[in-house]
């Protein structure tokens, strides 16, 4: 079973010692540097907010398709709807059977011009927006807590990277999924969505009780992710993995079809965390008691570079991070 660390001494919007941070950014850097996977319990996002989400994105699963297709996603700003079986995670597997809705940060900045489907969720926009800006704390606190636990010099050095987040120049968005019940006589994959990794510093993930998730710790084998009730999942992206030179994990993850349950609707909502577009991520870190000066970088790669042509990839598209 993945680690369940509380958070409740660090939640968001609240008073927290350094002391308190040390102690939970240890046991974070404890299991995300090995599992890679944890389960976060008393994160201070409330059972009531997710329930608001998920009822506000049903109201544009439940609409005909060519109401959704609308609303498909946009190239320039990956803000919009994925149709079923679009998209393919795993290349050596069938589509990726499920639909999903994709906000991005650029939605949040007012400049953009985001195409809400205010006809098929009115209150859609205001709660993806709210719902948003919970996370957006929870990652902050997380990434402290992180920079806390891993003796970085400057412990806000994570938490500054990702200082445009829900505005341009920074890729983080949430992904609200649904998986739709398999109907008679047609021939699904096994995985419901394919193997991979997530290309963000951090994810969070809450998924409802119908299950699927399964995470491959060892990097063969796999296990299944249970739910547990009033917890949201963490886990380590390949940036954030790239960015500390290995010491943070990215371990791969699938959604399979649970035998039984091909009749059941399966909800999961992630919260994808990226650095600052213009973030060089191969700039070696500086800990408790090293030089004050960084190493030079020669041939800087940013978080853009390293994410976009991931995304590219995924979604069969030709597009640029605002």
């Amino acid at each position: 079973m993945l680690p369940v660390i509380d958070f409740e001494s660090c939640q968001p919007n609240v008073d927290v010692s350094n002391e308190q941070l040390k102690e939970t950014g240890k046991l974070l850097i404890d299991a995300l540097s090995t599992a890679g996977f944890l389960y976060l319990k008393n994160s201070g996002i409330s059972r009531k907010s997710i329930e608001a989400m998920r009822n506000a994105a049903e109201g544009i699963f439940a609409a005909p398709v060519e109401e959704k297709e609308k609303y498909a996603m946009d190239p320039k700003t990956f803000c919009g709807y994925v149709g079923m079986t679009s998209e393919n995670l795993d290349p050596e597997h069938p589509t990726d059977y499920k639909e999903a809705f994709h906000i991005a940060s650029v939605a949040l900045d007012p400049t953009v011009g985001m195409k809400w489907p205010h006809d098929l969720s009115p209150d859609f926009a205001s709660v993806s927006a709210s719902f948003m800006e919970e996370y957006k704390a929870l990652s902050l606190r997380i990434l402290k807590a992180i920079g806390v636990g891993m003796k970085l010099k400057d412990p806000d050095y994570f938490t500054k990277a990702h200082n445009f987040m829900h505005k341009q120049g920074n890729m983080s968005g949430l992904r609200v999924l649904r998986y739709p019940p398999v109907p008679e006589g047609v021939k699904t994959p096994d995985q419901r969505l394919g193997e991979h990794t997530d290309w963000a510093s951090i994810s969070l993930l809450i998924v409802d009780q119908v299950g699927g998730l399964q995470v491959s710790i060892d990097g063969e084998n796999y296990e299944e992710v249970q739910p547990i009730e009033d917890t949201v999942l963490l886990n380590i992206g390949d940036t954030m993995q790239f960015w500390t030179n290995g010491k943070m994990k990215s371990k791969k993850h699938r959604v399979i079809l649970p035998k039984g349950r091909e009749k059941m609707t399966r909800r999961s909502m992630g919260y994808f965390v990226h650095a600052d577009n213009e973030v060089v991520i191969n700039q070696p870190l500086v800990y408790e008691g090293d030089p004050d000066v960084a190493e030079v970088v020669k041939n800087p790669i940013t978080s853009q570079e390293y994410v976009v042509g991931k995304l590219n990839e995924a979604h069969n598209l030709t597009a640029k991070a605002y």
